[in-house]
């Protein structure tokens, strides 16, 4: 049996109710044998109201567990009088209300956080070069799956789309991912944040968390943080709003130190940059089975230069 229209469910089940569970099934049998809300009924009166209604048997521990998830929602309550036996049970008008103005407001949340995060990523889209979507899009239609082996990339746009697969669509909630390049990369011709920046970026809204480092360009932070800023300037809402979420953390070092230019993936694969070009043209994408050493020395390294460094705010 129908309890609303299919417009009437679907404004529902925005709310997160099926109209049509059992649940609400026993709640029109609550109220049909009561006549109207406040009005109390007992588990005998109810179970043969809801057998008119359903044409079928519901047990009674079946019966008893949803008036107690209704109860705790607000939909019932319960009679008073300690001295009432058996138990009885009326509909919640006010309780009902409430319950629903509450649903409202959580969908209503999700919605207004899904939309931010929508425009969110769209806003990242805008800035990105069609040749670079267009090379994105080419290898998703392709289907290249995400590497179980390390190998050496070769070609610019190969080390790029490697970024996205490996780091930015294979990470999940929780996980991190860390970036350290050297500042001086921002300052001899990698002008702007491209696809892979923000397929990194843009992660941050899902919960994975982004840990980026800098190496200091020409020893001094004051120049370090004006080549960042001029780098995002086409992403700065963007990546402001992102840095909001506490999953964007960026840091300069202290000093100049000689280390790995890489991206690495919690614990468990790392792309090494092998040229030091700004737009590298050739990296090895290193997987743990294949060398842990290397990978647990990186992620070291990384963590205790990133622990002492100095944290960059961008406004």
């Amino acid at each position: 049996m129908k309890l609303a229209s299919s417009r009437e469910s679907d404004d529902f089940s925005r709310l997160g109710i099926d109209v049509d569970s059992s649940q609400m099934m026993i709640l029109k049998a609550v109220m049909a044998a009561a006549g109207g809300p406040s009005k109390f009924v007992t588990y005998k009166e109810i179970a043969e109201y809801l057998q008119k209604l359903e044409k079928k048997k519901y047990t009674r521990a079946y019966i008893y567990r949803h008036l107690s998830d209704m109860k705790d929602e607000g939909y019932l309550v319960i009679d008073p009088n300690p001295l009432q036996t058996p138990r009885r049970y009326a509909i919640s008008e006010s309780g009902i209300i409430n319950s629903l103005k509450e649903k409202q407001k959580n969908a209503l949340s999700e919605r207004l956080a899904k939309k931010h995060e929508i425009t969110t990523k769209f806003n990242l889209l805008k800035t990105a070069s069609s040749e670079n979507i267009a090379f994105v899009l080419y290898n998703q239609l392709m289907g290249k799956a995400s590497t179980e082996a390390s190998l050496i990339i070769e070609g610019i746009e190969n080390v790029r789309s490697t970024i996205i697969r490996e780091f930015g669509e294979a990470a999940k909630p929780g996980d991190v991912i860390r970036v350290i390049a050297p500042a001086s990369v921002l300052d001899r011709g990698l002008q702007q944040s491209g696809m892979a920046e923000m397929s990194l970026m843009a992660r941050a809204i899902d919960g994975v968390k982004i840990i980026a480092l800098m190496m200091p360009a020409r020893g001094k932070e004051s120049v370090t943080k004006e080549l960042i800023s001029s780098y995002i300037e086409n992403v700065r809402d963007s990546f402001v709003r992102l840095a909001s979420t506490g999953n964007i953390s960026l840091r300069i070092a202290k000093e100049n130190y000689k280390t790995y230019r890489m991206v690495s993936l919690n614990s468990d694969k790392m792309l090494l940059y092998l040229t030091h070009a700004a737009d590298s043209d050739m990296a090895a994408l290193i997987i743990r089975k294949d060398n842990p050493g290397l990978i647990d020395d990186a992620v070291t390294t990384f963590d205790r230069i990133y622990d002492a460094a100095n944290d960059v705010w961008i406004e």
